[in-house]
């Protein structure tokens, strides 16, 4: 019933804030109408039927509120037509028992009227009500009214209790909401980012606002791309949502072993993978474990992929220095590494045939102890002014 009555009002349409929002103004109300309903049995029990009139009366114009707020979901007015009440009700019942001490401080309740404000609004909404309360509770402090129902000194005395201890539980509830509201909202956020970033990206982007900037630092990476061969054609004879399925399968299998590495994949391009070694985190060996990476992504595509003629991936691997960090314009940008190193890696990439690893002079440098490779001699890759020393990876030792 409670979540049902949470829901009261939900727009598919609504933005996180507005969600929390409502969420908020309904809380308020299923936490403060069933304390009103025993405030008022208790006065009338206690021989005060006017006083007891009052708590109700709110109980009355909460339900009404809430009916009219589910057949017309105007969410501003369900707003004001609680916070009327919240600030003027305790202020007519405290009155209504003499005043501040003959009425046990009630009129403390209406300080939740600014709290919520300040929620839902903002600063700047919620002063004028905080202003209205101050000064509705200051000039009670100096009335003296003839009370319409009167209340034993031991009443007035357990009341006082219950009103503060009251007053406090409903803000805890109502604060514990609020965090429990950003909480989910910042988790989703959190949960998002991971999802469009590879995981170490996204843990320092979150952990470190500052590199949200755009621009970056050269550092020395090794550049992995990994195009898969064959999906262009095979994509023709296929539906694309088949297409697509394709591709995640085959993605589904080259990521996870990137990150496994320590790799950060940068970008899916099409039917082409991305990713940057030695960045964000920092790996002395990233050449080896960008190798290790592609072996184990063909070794992996081959096993799962027993018929001729289906996509393999060519991949190309280059190692230097590169600017990385986030290029782009203020509204989108890419953590991306920008740089020779990587228009090299991406020739390579072309270079390769289906299933084949081939790396740059530089990562075959770094990897040689460990590396059977085969030399590509005066390979000819366009965009670049002379032939490049070239090498196929065929193993890795250890």
């Amino acid at each position: 019933m409670i979540e049902r009555f949470l829901r009261v009002g939900a727009d598919p349409a609504d933005d996180e804030e507005t969600r929390l929002d409502k969420l908020l103004v309904l809380s308020a109300i299923a936490m403060i109408a069933p304390l009103a309903a025993v405030w008022g049995a208790l006065y009338l029990a206690l021989g005060a039927p006017r006083a007891a009139a009052i708590p109700w009366l709110y109980v009355a114009l909460a339900a009404a509120g809430v009916g009219l707020f589910g057949l017309h979901r105007s969410f501003r007015w369900l707003a004001l037509s609680q916070l009327v009440p919240y600030m003027l009700l305790p202020f007519v019942l405290m009155w209504t028992l003499g005043g501040f001490v003959t009425g046990s401080a009630v009129g403390l309740w209406a300080g939740f009227t600014p709290l919520a404000a300040l929620v839902v609004s903002g600063p700047r909404a919620a002063a004028p009500w905080l202003a209205l309360f101050v000064g509705l509770l200051a000039a009670s402090a100096f009335l003296e009214l003839e009370p319409a129902d009167e209340l034993s000194p031991d009443a007035i005395e357990a009341f006082f209790v219950l009103n503060l201890a009251g007053v406090t539980s409903v803000a805890f509830g109502f604060v514990a909401v609020l965090l429990g509201g950003r909480d989910a909202s910042v988790d989703a956020v959190r949960a998002l980012v991971r999802r469009y970033f590879s995981p170490l990206v996204a843990s320092t982007l979150l952990a470190e606002p500052q590199r949200l900037e755009l621009g970056g630092e050269v550092a020395e990476v090794t550049v992995l791309f990994a195009d898969l061969r064959g999906f262009t054609a095979a994509s023709e004879r296929i539906p694309p949502d088949e297409a697509v399925r394709m591709l995640n399968r085959y993605f589904g299998l080259a990521l996870p072993i990137v990150e496994a590495e320590g790799g950060t994949p940068i970008q899916l391009a099409g039917d082409q993978v991305m990713a940057i070694f030695n960045a964000p985190e920092r790996n002395e060996d990233h050449a080896v474990r960008a190798a290790r990476a592609a072996l184990e992504i063909q070794r992996r595509v081959e096993a799962a992929t027993d018929a001729e003629g289906v996509p393999r991936f060519g991949i190309g691997i280059n190692t230097g220095p590169a600017l990385v960090g986030n290029i782009g314009s203020e509204t989108f940008f890419n953590f991306t590494a920008i740089g020779d190193t990587t228009n090299l890696a991406a020739r390579l990439t072309e270079a390769a045939a289906a299933g084949e690893v081939v790396l740059g002079p530089a990562t075959a440098a770094a990897i040689r102890p460990v590396a059977r490779l085969t030399p590509r001699p005066g390979l000819e890759l366009k965009g670049r002014a002379g032939p490049v020393e070239a090498f196929v990876l065929e193993e890795l030792r250890g």
